[in-house]
């Protein structure tokens, strides 16, 4: 039986579906389609012109999170996501390094650190990144 979005919400707090569990549960159904599909769509023109966007920034989070738990796949995923968004964005650059290095591309992951200090010459975490998988 499907909840309707001005039902009672089945947790039992006595709020409308909408205001209480709804959102929860449209984000674990997102993440969820994200991590299943393979594919990154293209960005749209919306989503370039707003490179530093509160989503890219909860998208580098969540990728950052998929990398704590040893998800390098669907991490490296999102990291490419951002970087399509915002092909400057370093941290992202050298995220999907680290994912990369991860999941034994040493060899490509050291360009993308390498990218990334090409973009901010003083980033640590590349730096770091590169002297230890680098050649």
């Amino acid at each position: 039986m499907k909840v309707g979005r001005n039902d009672p919400c089945p947790c039992g707090s006595g709020k409308k579906y909408k205001k209480c569990c709804m959102p929860k549960d449209e984000e674990q159904r997102s993440e969820t389609q994200s991590d299943e599909s393979m594919d990154i769509a293209a960005p749209s023109d919306n989503q370039k012109q707003q490179p530093h966007s509160d989503e890219t920034e909860n998208n580098f989070h969540r990728a950052s999170n998929l990398m704590e738990k040893g998800q390098y796949e669907q991490a490296s995923r999102v990291f490419r996501m951002i970087i399509l968004t915002d092909k400057d964005n370093y941290k992202a650059i050298t995220g999907y390094g680290r994912c990369l290095a991860e999941m034994g591309m040493y060899e490509d992951a050291c360009k993308y650190f390498e990218k990334a200090l090409e973009i901010n010459p003083d980033y640590t975490q590349a730096s770091l990144n590169l002297a230890i998988y680098g050649k």
